[in-house]
C-alpha cells in the first residue's frame, strides 16, 4: 500500500518532470511564471514526501484508500479538464457522482429483487 503512495509522489520521477518542464519553457509551451510554479511544486513534494509517507504508514488501511481515491479523481479530473473542457468535465462527473452515490442502493435492490 505505501508502495502505491510513494508511487504517487513522484520521487523518481522528479528530474524527468525538471527536464520536460524545462523543454516546454524552450518551445514556448509554458510560461516562465507557471515553469517556476511547477518546479515549485516539485521542490515541496521533494522535502514532504518522507512526512507524508510517515503519515500515510500510520494512517489505517480504509482512510489511505479513501485519499487514494480522492486523488485518482482528481487526476482524471484534471485530464479530463485538460482535453475536453470545463463543461464535458462537470457533466462526466455530475454522472459519475451520480452513479456512485447509486450504487449500493442498486446492489442491494439486486440481492433482493424477485427471480
Amino acid at each position: 500500500m505505501i508502495g502505491i503512495l510513494s508511487a504517487l509522489t513522484l520521487n523518481g520521477f522528479l528530474p524527468l518532470l525538471i527536464v520536460l518542464i524545462g523543454l516546454g519553457l524552450i518551445l514556448g509551451i509554458l510560461s516562465r511564471k507557471n515553469a517556476f510554479s511547477f518546479i515549485k511544486i516539485i521542490i515541496i513534494f521533494a522535502l514532504f514526501s518522507p512526512f507524508i509517507a510517515s503519515l500515510f504508514k500510520s494512517l489505517p488501511t480504509w482512510i489511505v484508500l479513501l485519499i487514494m481515491g480522492v486523488v485518482i479523481l482528481g487526476a482524471v479530473k484534471g485530464v479530463l479538464y485538460l482535453l475536453f473542457g470545463k463543461e464535458a468535465t462537470g457533466e462526466f462527473l455530475g454522472h459519475l457522482m451520480y452513479d456512485l452515490f447509486m450504487l449500493p442502493f442498486r446492489l442491494i435492490g439486486y440481492v433482493f429483487r424477485r427471480r
